[in-house]
């Protein structure tokens, strides 16, 4: 009865070293983990990373490769071992954490961290991961490049403002700080033509961005970087799980008579979250659908940017749908839509 079910390794990776656990399950459901000592995360590490596989991985028992997504510092031994022919698994954080806070665990180590990776494994069915394009690897760089150089842009913005209100304010340095924001937006500039280059040469990308900017107030660049950020949708199965990635997923906290408030976590992609923003507001103004359902909502909500927050997160979902159904926007989808459940319903009275 010692004969394996599964077997899973958990990677917990950090920039300089990685820590792995290989969890092993029975016909009994009794786990077992080998673990061993820490590698580094280069290409020495990973050579002695394929050994240590070759030799305790068993022959003909399912397995698989599970790794927490950190920044980029898990990509390089992910490409290595999908290029060994090997099945992995690339979790996003929240969901890692949302397991291990269901198993009650408390203390935090790169060792536990790689055994709480291996038994997840274990115990769940996990997507395999397929490295993306060229190209998008490429747009979502431009797009973090992008968003880098905005924030330096408001940063210099603000201190031009502060020089200019100084009772000792330098021409001096008024002049530095005008040359230092030309510089930023000649950069900004030249990266959104670099991003609209490397669209127009890939025809399927080209196409399907296509349908994310036939929604009103959605401009190529809003479009780009949301499929820059989730690499295509890629890792992507349902709307729920990509407002959760963006970090639009509604949580409330009440406990006895304390009632709290409905907000979004912010717990996700925080640059999706700041690209969405100024095409929500044009989408209030100029696309139909929106624009009433904001209308309806912002009465209800004590401030306007919650139900503007709203709308961007409807904006996600809607993009999403679009991108996966390869499908132009419909502003007449909800009417249509409206019209035949009255239609089922008269149906159904009908019948009754």
């Amino acid at each position: 009865m010692n004969t394996k079910l599964k077997q899973c390794l958990g990677i917990d990776v950090s920039k300089e070293n990685l820590s792995i656990s290989l969890g092993l399950l029975d016909f009994n459901l009794k786990k077992e983990f080998i673990s061993h000592p820490d590698i580094s995360n280069d290409s020495r590490g990973f050579k002695v990373l394929l050994e240590w596989l070759k030799k305790i991985l068993i022959k003909d028992v399912e397995y698989i490769i599970v790794m927490e997504a950190t920044g980029v510092y898990h990509q390089a031994v992910c490409h290595y071992l999908y290029n060994q022919g090997y099945n992995v698994s690339v979790m996003q954080s929240g969901r890692v954490t949302r397991f291990v806070q269901s198993l009650d665990q408390r203390s935090k180590t790169d060792a536990l961290d790689s055994r709480m990776l291996s038994m997840l494994g274990l115990e769940r069915s996990l997507r395999s991961w397929t490295p993306p394009s060229k190209e998008l690897q490429e747009l979502k760089a431009l797009s973090r490049e992008r968003s880098s150089l905005l924030k330096d842009k408001n940063a210099e913005i603000n201190r031009q403002g502060a020089i200019d209100s100084s009772c000792y304010s330098s021409s001096k340095a008024s002049k530095r700080h005008i040359t230092r924001l030309r510089l930023i937006n000649e950069q900004i500039e030249a990266i959104e033509k670099e991003m609209q280059v490397l669209v127009s040469k890939t025809t399927t990308l080209k196409s399907r961005i296509v349908y994310l900017e036939s929604i009103p107030g959605i401009s190529f660049i809003s479009a780009a970087t949301v499929v820059g950020e989730t690499l295509g949708f890629e890792s992507i199965s349902s709307a729920k799980q990509h407002t959760s990635f963006a970090g639009y997923d509604v949580i409330l906290r009440e406990s006895g008579n304390f009632k709290g408030k409905t907000k979004i976590s912010k717990k996700g992609n925080s640059h999706i979250r700041a690209v969405l923003h100024m095409p929500s507001m044009t989408c209030v103004r100029c696309n139909p659908t929106l624009k009433q359902f904001y209308r309806r909502l912002k009465p209800q909500k004590a401030r306007p940017i919650v139900a503007l927050v709203a709308v961007q997160r409807k904006i996600l979902i809607l993009m999403f749908t679009l991108w996966k159904n390869e499908t132009y926007y419909d502003a007449k989808y909800e009417n249509k839509k409206q019209q035949e459940l009255k239609a089922l319903a008269a149906h159904d009275s009908i019948m009754v």
